[in-house]
């Protein structure tokens, strides 16, 4: 609420350029004009008068998020670590792994690109669908050896 002073006197103190009769506490940032704090408002640290602040406001710098696309490798990782558990372990999990690993590597250099979680799981898939295969057939080759 402004407060009533006295009329302005030319050498008393700036007065609010909407209330002759009120002190002004500061300057517009946008138009140097005197105001009492009722006329003006705060944005990102400047104080405007209620025009200069819709000034202000638009033109604010709009937040704009990239387009972001999905790493077509890290899908594909994905895929061949998952069918490597069931079949073709011993070729596709080494493939899965090298997939993944290219697909990290071009996430991190285009920033724009997802799919860092898929080839971290393809990663990991793949080595346990390779080592579950090389287990096997370990087992296979010990158990054949047994039955000579």
């Amino acid at each position: 609420m402004c407060l009533p002073v006295s009329p302005p006197n030319p050498d008393s103190s700036m007065q609010c350029k909407n209330h002759p009769t009120v002190a002004a506490i500061e300057r517009c940032a946008g138009c140097a004009e005197p105001f009492c704090s009722e006329c003006l408002v705060e944005i990102q640290g400047q104080k405007y008068c209620g025009v200069c602040k819709i000034m202000a406001l638009k033109a604010q710098p709009e937040v704009v998020e990239e387009a972001t696309m999905p790493c077509k490798e890290a899908k594909e990782a994905l895929t061949y670590a998952i069918i490597g558990l069931f079949c073709f372990g011993v070729i596709l999990g080494p493939v899965a792994i090298s997939k993944a690993a290219k697909a990290k590597k071009m996430i991190a250099l285009n920033p724009r690109l997802t799919g860092s979680g898929q080839a971290t799981a393809a990663t990991v898939i793949g080595i346990i669908a390779l080592t579950f295969w090389v287990l096997s057939i370990i087992m296979r080759v010990a158990a054949v050896s047994q039955h000579r």
